[in-house]
């Protein structure tokens, strides 16, 4: 093997190497966190993760955080990660700094295996350009990477909170209706929620704080809740709470009739992806029994065939 080729196969060696180890800490921390949780509760979720931020901040952290200052963004890619990061609960200027600092990495990364494999492929300096060209094409393509894992880390959070959102009201019209005014209820419902949902309890947990603390109204505490993880959900609760506060209706009536429209809208979207299920099936279907059926149906033909071509070719 030539120079070229086995710098490639170094570097290939090198990111996969780094790849798992960084899933290896962040496993292991996962099975922490749940071993803890089962012991102490949200306590120990909440010791389990300080402990993964420490150790991504004195490793990976640091170096992806140089990185970050050589990736130009504009004003709407910046809010953009920043929504995705508010929605995955790490909206700090340290995880910020670590997503454009991978972006940053990724472009380097093309752009190096590029530089490598230009003049292996290509001889002469049109293969440098060749290289160079592709690379920084690919290193931007590879450079979305980042932006794309933290979307659906954000969104799976996202949709855990709202299938929470519905034994949450549940529990909070039990509250109301034993006498219980909105905020002790909100507490009361944060505090139980804490083992089985504690994305939803974390949120809400915010807005008792900002109710409590800071004198914000209803409407306010809960419309920032909906806005930092832009939940169409979490903005009707907060419309629905302070409609009943301004008309004086009963607010566990008006909660019951919003939980029954979440459920509605739950029961719509399964029955949409189970409406959506046979013609996701077709393919992996026909992939998987068509070529059967051709060694079935076709293999005799075509054993057959080749016994006469080997008869006409031996007379």
């Amino acid at each position: 093997m030539n120079a070229p080729g086995m710098l490639v196969v170094l570097s290939v060696l090198a990111v996969s190497g780094s790849f798992f180890l960084l899933l290896t800490t962040l496993l292991e921390r996962r099975r922490m966190a749940l071993r803890l949780r089962f012991a102490l509760g949200s306590e120990g979720v909440r010791i389990a993760e300080m402990g993964l931020g420490e150790e991504l901040r004195g490793g990976a952290g640091q170096a992806l955080g140089k990185l970050a200052g050589l990736m130009p963004l504009g004003d709407d890619d910046r809010e953009k990660i920043h929504t995705a990061l508010r929605r995955a609960a790490h909206d700090t200027d340290q995880a910020f700094a670590m997503v454009l600092g991978a972006k940053v990495l990724c472009v380097l990364l093309g752009l190096a295996v590029g530089i490598v494999l230009g003049p292996t492929l290509i001889e002469g300096p049109l293969g440098w350009l060749a290289g160079i060209g592709g690379g920084f094409l690919g290193g931007i393509m590879l450079n979305l990477l980042p932006e794309i894992v933290v979307a659906r880390v954000g969104s799976r959070r996202l949709r855990l909170v709202d299938t929470g959102l519905v034994d949450a009201m549940d529990l909070m019209i039990v509250c109301l209706e034993s006498g219980l005014t909105f905020e002790r209820a909100l507490r009361r419902t944060v505090d139980n929620l804490t083992f089985l949902w504690p994305d939803l309890s974390r949120e809400l947990r915010m807005a008792v704080v900002d109710m409590a603390v800071h004198g914000r109204s209803r409407l306010d505490a809960l419309t920032r809740v909906a806005e930092r993880l832009d939940s169409q959900a979490l903005k009707d609760l907060a419309t629905t709470a302070e409609q009943s506060e301004r008309f004086g209706t009963p607010l566990a009536d008006a909660l019951r009739k919003f939980t029954s429209s979440l459920r509605v809208t739950r029961i719509s979207r399964m029955q949409a992806k189970a409406a959506r299920l046979p013609t996701l099936l077709v393919i992996p279907s026909i992939a998987g029994l068509l070529p059967g059926i051709l060694v079935i149906v076709g293999g005799p033909a075509f054993v057959q065939l080749g016994d006469t071509l080997g008869q006409f070719g031996g007379g």
